[in-house]
């Protein structure tokens, strides 16, 4: 094997990843958006994937996110089936005040540690995709309505996060994920 067919085979390797990662992503918001339950499913693996490639990628928040993904994947599958399925409900204005506080803080916090301790790429960019996807993820296993309109903003930003990072094909995905976040924001209501 030449050394040309060893990177070149090496970046078809992490591309596929990367577009199994897509596949499986897409297809989870996709699936949960309408209620499906095979959604779960195709959580766990996009995030094992994406745990894999925000790893190589330097983006240490996004990393130990997918780990918290897949946890509350198994978690989501499991209340789903114990309970009763698929029933939204909405929290008041005032109650999401104490998670943007929180969260917030936290953006500040853990990114001045990342970018003071580590070599990790846009440290706050990445605290602030990873902090709010955190509480729009138990808002959205809990079937709260608003989870989408947290993950509208956040998916926006996830788009220059990944772009800047050489991960267009998930910069799209972000794209599309903005995408069906309004349709499903539309759909739960």
């Amino acid at each position: 094997m030449t050394l040309d067919s060893y990177f070149i085979n090496n970046k078809i390797k992490k591309n596929y990843l990367e577009v199994l990662a897509v596949i499986f992503s897409i297809g989870y918001t996709a699936l949960i958006t309408y209620g499906i339950e095979l959604a779960w499913a195709c959580g766990i693996i996009g995030a094992g994937l994406y745990f894999y490639i925000c790893f190589q990628k330097k983006l240490y928040a996004e990393t130990s996110l997918q780990l918290f993904y897949i946890g509350t994947a198994i978690y989501g599958w499991y209340n789903w089936d114990s309970g009763g399925g698929f029933i939204v409900k909405s929290l008041a204005l005032k109650e999401h005040i104490p998670y943007i506080i929180f969260g917030l803080l936290g953006v500040v916090i853990i990114g001045t540690i990342l970018k003071k301790s580590t070599d990790a790429a846009l440290p706050y960019i990445d605290s602030f995709t990873t902090l709010f996807a955190i509480i729009a993820t138990l808002l959205m296993i809990n079937l709260v309505h608003e989870n989408w309109l947290y993950f509208i903003v956040i998916d926006a930003i996830s788009v220059l996060m990944y772009y800047k990072r050489g991960l267009k094909l998930t910069s799209l995905l972000f794209v599309v994920y903005t995408l069906l976040s309004i349709n499903a924001y539309f759909q739960w209501s």
